[in-house]
């Protein structure tokens, strides 16, 4: 499944993950969110079986190999490509898992900035991989979580150059702002 974020069905995190789908709610809103396309969980089921497969005899680097020799197809790749030929570049593509509405998995998948077009399919399939990189796998066993659960959803958006940037959580009944000049990037990476 392809949706925009004004899609109905992309507020469900069941089907596009919990970071598009409160980009999805917010948008609906009427809030000044970007325009998104996403690709939905259920074109990551085949990759996270290539993962599982290969990690338990191989590692998690094999897993990682696996998925992305695998490529995404050229169908899902012409049709994505359509769909963001509107988008400026350059493009953000995310990770977008059900499981992150939990603070347990928040920075667990990756995301790529910057990302060309032509790019694209590669990006969606290192958000696939990102599952099995060794962190995350330890961060499923210390969960007692298979990484099958993980149901990776991808966000395409264009990319912005801001002025300022920052993050906001909520912690009880207080927002915490973090605010930086430029690119919010290295403060979210670290």
């Amino acid at each position: 499944m392809l949706s925009d974020l004004d899609d109905p069905a992309a507020l469900d995190p069941a089907l596009t993950g919990a970071k598009a789908a409160w980009l999805a709610q917010a948008r609906q809103a009427g809030l000044p969110v970007l325009p998104g396309v996403v690709v939905g969980v259920g074109h990551c089921r085949d990759y996270l079986q290539i993962g599982i497969d290969q990690l338990a005899d191989h590692g998690s680097g094999r897993a990682r190999m696996a998925i992305t020799a695998a490529g995404l197809s050229d169908d899902l790749g012409r049709r994505l490509s359509d769909r963001v030929a509107d988008f400026p570049a350059p493009l953000v593509v995310r990770s977008s898992s059900g499981l992150e509405g939990s603070g347990l998995w928040s920075g667990a998948f990756t995301s790529y900035l910057d990302i060309r077009p032509d790019e694209l399919a590669k990006a969606v399939v290192g958000c696939y991989s990102s599952v099995f990189t060794q962190a995350t796998v330890d961060r499923f066993a210390a969960a007692g979580v298979s990484p099958a659960k993980a149901a990776i959803a991808v966000l395409i958006q264009p990319a912005l150059d801001p002025d300022f940037g920052g993050t906001a959580r909520i912690v009880g009944d207080d927002v915490i702002l973090v605010g930086v000049k430029g690119s919010p990037v290295p403060l979210v990476q670290g």
